[in-house]
């Protein structure tokens, strides 16, 4: 492992152990939305390392994120990835986040913000990955990870979160390929830092009552 990739561990172990530690900003009375639908268009803009798997062996490189999310349930998302040996790709998919509304309707809520919004950002998401580097060439991206809150003030600025994820991108020309070549093939795991901003929208009025007191 690189003194880079040293650094970022313990820096990412840091920030997550003071996670754990700072006080909860969660609602004392609320819904389990954590203001999801007082401002239900949200933009993520992060960034930080990542590695990408060539041939059993792991290139350090750059990731950089956008991704636009209604409710925090769905939405699209811009990823970029700049590597020296790894080379460079952009990933345009789909973002789903399947939990939030399955605990949400089911009313399996935990109450404790950080537990409650660690598993609400779990994320699946598919989508074509380009190539930029010259190659030219398309494969299939498919990833998954999730994200940890950091802080939230609950403004406009929705806080700074901390993402893990992976990212699996196939260039074979038949994405059915039961034995794609390992050439073809790369993953990439990779943490950024998020901040995200809130936006309102009408979302707020088809909240029902079904506020909880404690």
């Amino acid at each position: 492992m690189t003194r880079g990739a040293r650094l970022g561990v313990i820096v990412g172990s840091i920030l997550v152990l003071w996670s754990f530690a700072t006080p909860s900003s969660a609602q004392r009375r609320g819904d389990g939305l954590y203001g999801r639908w007082d401002r239900g268009l949200t933009l993520a803009l992060g960034a930080g390392p990542g590695a990408t798997w060539l041939n059993r062996k792991a290139d350090p490189n750059l990731v950089g994120e956008a991704r636009f999310l209604i409710a925090d349930v769905a939405g699209v998302v811009l990823s970029g990835r700049w590597g020296p040996d790894s080379g460079q790709h952009l990933f345009l998919g789909v973002d789903l986040r399947p939990l939030f509304p399955a605990l949400f309707f089911l009313y399996k809520q935990t109450w404790a913000e950080f537990a409650d919004l660690f598993l609400q950002s779990v994320f699946f998401e598919i989508g074509p990955a380009f190539a930029i580097d010259g190659h030219r060439s398309v494969g299939l991206g498919v990833g998954f990870g999730f994200a940890l809150p950091l802080y939230r003030p609950l403004t406009t600025v929705r806080g700074l979160w901390l993402r893990i994820g992976t990212r699996y991108v196939n260039e074979d020309p038949s994405y059915r390929n039961n034995q794609p070549t390992t050439d073809r093939t790369e993953w990439t795991l990779y943490t950024t830092f998020v901040v995200r901003l809130g936006f309102k929208s009408k979302l707020s009025r088809w909240e029902p009552d079904r506020y909880r007191g404690r």
